[in-house]
C-alpha cells in the first residue's frame, strides 16, 4: 500500500490519511480513506476509484452534529455521520451504472457579525456575513474575537462538482440541499442546469457569496463556456 498524504481539514477536528490499494485484478486501484477526529482514528472506508479521496470527503455541521459528504462508490454521493469514536453511513444516493460521479464537494461556512452603530443619536445594527469561499479561513478566524461576533456555521446547502459516467468528462456543478439531513434526506438537483466549471479552478473557487445572506439567497457562480469564434455558437 502506497501512502499518499495526511491532511488536516481546516477549521474542523478531522484529518484524513489517504492511501492507494493496488488491485491485482483487471480493474482500477482503490483508495483507502482513514478518518481521524482529534487525532483518534474513528473509521475507515474504501473508495472504488484510485483518485480524489480527499476531495470527495467534506465534513460539515448541523445542530452541533458532524456529518460528511463522501463518495465510497464513484457514481454516488452519500452522507456519513461522524460520531466521537465511530462513523455511520447516514443517507444518500444509491449506486448507478450511469450515475453522476462526484469529483469534489463544498459546503460554505459563514461568519455572522451583528455590527452595532449609532445613527442620528439612535443605536442600530446590521447583520453582516463573511463566507469561507470569499475569505481565507485565517482571516475569518480573526472575526471570532470581534465583539460583534454572533456565530460561525455551515450553510444548509452545498455543491458537488462531477460528471455523468461516460460523458465528456468535464466537471459540472450540481446543488445539494442539506436542510433535511437530520431526517436522513439528501436532495441533489441540477438547479443551475448544465453548468461546466473552468478546468483550472477548484469548486470552492467557483462560488462567491459576497452578496449572500439568509433570506437574500443570491450567489455568483463561475462558468466555462465554449464559443465558436466564427459562428458565435455556444456549446
Amino acid at each position: 500500500m502506497e501512502q499518499l498524504y495526511h491532511k488536516s481539514i481546516q477549521g474542523t477536528p478531522f484529518s484524513l490519511d489517504v492511501s492507494i490499494i493496488e488491485n491485482k485484478t483487471i480493474t482500477w486501484d482503490s483508495t483507502k480513506i482513514s478518518i481521524y477526529r482529534n487525532d483518534n482514528l474513528i473509521g475507515e472506508y474504501i473508495r472504488n476509484y484510485d483518485s480524489r479521496g480527499f476531495e470527495t470527503f467534506y465534513p460539515f455541521q448541523v445542530d452541533n452534529e458532524w456529518y460528511a459528504l463522501y463518495s465510497a462508490n464513484y457514481t454516488a454521493t452519500r452522507v456519513m455521520k461522524l460520531h466521537e469514536n465511530s462513523i455511520e453511513d447516514w443517507c444518500g444516493e444509491d449506486t448507478k451504472s450511469n450515475g453522476f460521479c462526484p469529483a469534489e464537494f463544498y459546503v460554505p461556512r459563514c461568519v455572522h457579525i451583528h455590527q452595532i452603530f449609532e445613527l442620528a443619536g439612535v443605536m442600530d445594527g446590521i447583520d453582516v456575513y463573511y463566507a469561507d469561499c470569499d475569505y481565507e479561513y485565517t482571516d475569518l478566524k480573526k472575526e471570532f474575537q470581534n465583539p460583534d461576533f454572533v456565530k460561525f456555521e455551515y450553510c444548509n446547502f452545498g455543491l458537488v462538482g462531477g460528471c455523468v459516467w461516460g460523458d465528456d468528462s468535464s466537471i459540472k456543478i450540481r446543488y445539494i440541499d442539506l436542510s433535511k439531513i437530520s431526517d436522513k434526506i439528501l436532495n441533489i438537483t441540477e438547479k443551475f442546469g448544465y453548468w461546466e466549471m473552468p478546468s483550472d479552478l477548484s469548486l470552492k473557487k467557483c462560488i462567491s457569496m459576497d452578496d449572500w445572506e439568509p433570506g437574500h439567497d443570491w450567489i455568483i457562480l463561475t462558468k466555462a463556456e465554449h464559443i465558436n469564434l466564427v459562428t458565435n455558437e455556444r456549446g
